[in-house]
């Protein structure tokens, strides 16, 4: 007689365990009817960019997050043992040979059409140890783009739209101090005039790989007209610093411009008082919408600045560079920065963040490398940063705190187009407000005495190799960035960017090197 308390899988019929409330045992769950995601699931742009990028640690992160399997579970998939999986999430493990990076996404059964976009050769500098961002990988070599004109796509965010940029490229005519030269031609000469954002890129093969130095075609009226040969410093190569950068003014300043009329009365109208809306009903785009956000709550903290003493403290929901790319970029926030720094040397205020390691393995290098800058420009003035990876702290509203005063709560970022602002001095909210900071303060996981140490902690909680981002700020900081990237949108600026790297480059110290970019 069989009894009728025992349950048995539905695919093999094995007994169940009491503890397993579900309808298939455990090699079951993790066996090939579990193993397909949904089609949806390889639709969606972070994951599309990771396999692109040949990120593979986070495809996989990704996956089982949403198909529920084990590291054990994907290893069978693959027969590796769980611990490369286990070493290729955690960035120990790269994946650069691309026949055996196919045989992976046959086996997560990715879309033969996202296979499509892999390139021919590894998008990264070949390196089979190093972490993504380290010294080599942060150089990564993004696949070349060929001679002549053309287009750099940068990839959408989760606000930011896809943009395409113009593009020529050249051979380097020569290689002189610090800057390759391309020498003035018909086609260059006409690309420079080119009213729109466009980019002019430097070929230089080195030890047999082509590396690639990108500045904007329009000319700075300082520097020389549209017939003078192009000086690209050597401080611009592409990689993952100068593509954030690129990545984020070009789509702020796509969506500012697209909208720069309405965005104009919107921002003259602009009211900073509980309950106004993030945007009007005109259509705005997302990054528009953020830009009133930002201007409404930064108004509204500004509105009560004498209330909260010499050096408040400040909890903040950025957890992503796209986010927090508009402490570098948004004119109007290096101002309020400016306005909101200690009024006392040494002062004690603090600004704390929440990046969840699932937002670290979700993001790609450049937007890492766009929050660390934000956290570095915070520092830059004297203000102290935490991170915390305690999830539970995500929905915590943005505010500024003058302990045992007041607290004025300000949030813009993910709150579904409605504006949380408000002032209380109630004890119980202050206590409350109080205990986040100080928890967060206590256990931050880039917690140090010195501010370059918190710099160096973030790049390592981040992914990010510490003595690649002092030299490359160093480089930026030595040339400028307005050659790069200069904004086209009255909205947009690059004093956060520069301050920050000059921070970045000031704290973490590096060896000087008697040459900052390839050898003739």
């Amino acid at each position: 007689m069989v009894d009728s308390g025992q349950r048995r899988c539905t695919r093999c019929g094995a007994l169940l365990s009491r503890f397993n409330a579900g309808t298939r045992c455990a090699s079951c769950q993790d066996g090939p009817a579990a193993r397909r995601a949904d089609p949806a699931f390889w639709r969606d742009p972070t994951v599309r960019r990771a396999v692109a990028a040949w990120e593979l640690g986070t495809v996989v992160k990704l996956f089982r997050k949403h198909t529920g399997l084990s590291q054990a579970g994907v290893a069978r998939m693959v027969s590796i043992d769980q611990a490369e999986v286990s070493r290729l999430e955690r960035g120990l493990k790269q994946i650069r040979d691309r026949r055996q990076f196919v045989q992976w996404t046959d086996a997560l059964g990715v879309p033969e059409e996202l296979l499509g976009l892999l390139p021919t050769a590894d998008p990264h500098t070949p390196d089979a140890t190093s972490r993504p961002g380290s010294a080599d990988t942060g150089a990564r070599g993004y696949v070349a783009l060929p001679e002549g004109p053309g287009q750099l796509l940068l990839p959408a965010g989760r606000s930011v739209s896809t943009t395409a940029l113009p593009v020529l490229t050249l051979p380097a005519a020569s290689f002189i101090g610090d800057s390759l030269r391309l020498d003035s031609r018909p086609e260059l000469d006409a690309w420079r005039t080119m009213p729109m954002r466009a980019l002019v890129v430097a070929n230089r093969t080195v030890d047999g790989a082509v590396r690639q130095f990108v500045t904007d075609a329009r000319p700075s009226v300082v520097r020389g007209t549209a017939s003078d040969p192009v000086d690209v410093p050597a401080a611009y190569e592409l990689d993952d610093l100068t593509y954030g950068i690129l990545w984020a003014v070009s789509g702020f300043e796509a969506a500012l411009l697209g909208d720069d009329q309405v965005l104009h009365t919107s921002l003259a109208s602009l009211t900073a008082s509980p309950g106004s809306p993030l945007a009007s009903d005109h259509g705005l785009t997302e990054v528009s919408t953020m830009l009133i956000g930002s201007e409404t709550a930064a108004r509204y903290i500004l509105g009560h600045r004498d209330h909260l003493g010499d050096a408040p403290v400040f909890w903040t929901r950025e957890q992503r560079g796209e986010e927090a790319a508009t402490w570098l970029f948004f004119r109007h926030k290096y101002r309020y920065l400016e306005r909101m720094a200690p009024r006392r040397p040494g002062g004690t205020s603090g600004r704390g963040f929440c990046v969840p390691e699932t937002a670290v393995a979700s993001s790609p290098a450049y937007e890492r490398v766009l929050l660390f800058l934000a956290i570095a420009l915070m520092e830059s003035f004297g203000i102290r940063t935490w991170v915390t990876d305690d999830g539970g702290f995500a929905h915590t509203d943005g505010f500024a705190l003058a302990h045992g005063r007041r607290a004025v709560i300000a949030s813009w970022v993910r709150t579904e187009g409605a504006s949380h602002l408000a002032v209380t001095a109630r004890p119980g909210a202050l206590r409350t407000f109080a205990d986040v900071t100080g928890h967060v303060s206590h256990h931050s996981a880039t917690a140090a005495e010195q501010a370059g140490q918190r710099l160096a902690a973030t790049a390592e909680y981040l992914g990010l190799d510490a003595t690649w981002l002092g030299r490359r700020c160093a480089q930026l900081s030595a040339v400028g960035t307005e050659r790069l990237a200069r904004p086209r949108s009255r909205l947009l600026g690059l004093e956060g960017l520069e301050a920050a790297c000059r921070f970045v480059a000031e704290q973490l110290v590096i060896i000087p090197r008697t040459r900052t970019a390839p050898t003739r």
